[in-house]
Protein backbone atom coordinates (compact mmCIF):
# COMPACT_ATOMS: atom_id res chain seq x y z
CA UNK A 1 0.00 0.00 0.00
CA UNK A 2 2.77 2.77 0.71
CA UNK A 3 2.53 5.33 2.73
CA UNK A 4 -0.74 6.39 4.29
CA UNK A 5 -1.70 10.00 5.36
CA UNK A 6 -4.57 10.58 7.42
CA UNK A 7 -6.21 14.07 7.44
CA UNK A 8 -8.95 15.28 9.89
CA UNK A 9 -12.35 16.92 8.49
CA UNK A 10 -15.71 18.53 10.34
CA UNK A 11 -18.69 17.32 7.96
CA UNK A 12 -22.15 18.91 8.58
CA UNK A 13 -25.37 18.04 6.96
CA UNK A 14 -29.44 19.17 7.96
CA UNK A 15 -30.71 15.61 6.96
CA UNK A 16 -28.57 13.30 9.25
CA UNK A 17 -24.96 12.13 10.85
CA UNK A 18 -24.89 8.95 7.68
CA UNK A 19 -25.15 12.80 5.42
CA UNK A 20 -22.76 14.83 6.90
CA UNK A 21 -20.27 11.87 6.71
CA UNK A 22 -21.19 11.48 2.98
CA UNK A 23 -20.67 15.71 3.29
CA UNK A 24 -16.88 15.15 4.88
CA UNK A 25 -16.03 12.41 2.00
CA UNK A 26 -17.38 14.24 -0.69
CA UNK A 27 -15.57 17.46 0.01
CA UNK A 28 -12.23 15.88 0.63
CA UNK A 29 -12.88 13.87 -2.64
CA UNK A 30 -12.66 17.10 -4.39
CA UNK A 31 -8.96 17.41 -4.05
CA UNK A 32 -7.68 14.38 -2.78
CA UNK A 33 -6.98 11.20 -4.53
CA UNK A 34 -6.69 7.69 -3.61
CA UNK A 35 -8.91 7.96 -0.29
CA UNK A 36 -8.69 4.14 0.91
CA UNK A 37 -10.57 4.64 4.03
CA UNK A 38 -12.70 7.00 6.76
CA UNK A 39 -12.74 7.12 10.87
CA UNK A 40 -15.60 8.67 12.13
CA UNK A 41 -14.28 9.93 15.50
CA UNK A 42 -17.53 11.39 16.69
CA UNK A 43 -21.09 13.16 15.87
CA UNK A 44 -22.42 16.30 17.39
CA UNK A 45 -25.56 18.78 16.41
CA UNK A 46 -26.51 22.19 17.02
CA UNK A 47 -29.98 22.64 18.48
CA UNK A 48 -32.52 25.50 18.93
CA UNK A 49 -35.98 25.47 19.88
CA UNK A 50 -35.23 21.73 21.28
CA UNK A 51 -34.57 20.74 17.78
CA UNK A 52 -31.71 19.64 15.72
CA UNK A 53 -30.71 21.99 12.76
CA UNK A 54 -27.37 20.53 12.10
CA UNK A 55 -25.97 17.39 12.20
CA UNK A 56 -21.58 16.92 12.84
CA UNK A 57 -19.54 14.74 11.79
CA UNK A 58 -15.79 14.25 13.26
CA UNK A 59 -14.07 12.08 10.82
CA UNK A 60 -10.19 11.07 9.55
CA UNK A 61 -9.55 10.09 6.18
CA UNK A 62 -6.69 7.91 4.77
CA UNK A 63 -5.54 8.30 1.63
CA UNK A 64 -2.35 6.74 -0.36
CA UNK A 65 0.55 9.39 -0.98
CA UNK A 66 1.55 9.20 -4.14
CA UNK A 67 5.23 9.23 -5.00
Amino acid sequence: MGVVKIIELMGSSEKGWEDAIQEALREAAKTVKNIVGIDVRGIKADIENNKVVRYKAHVKIAFIVER
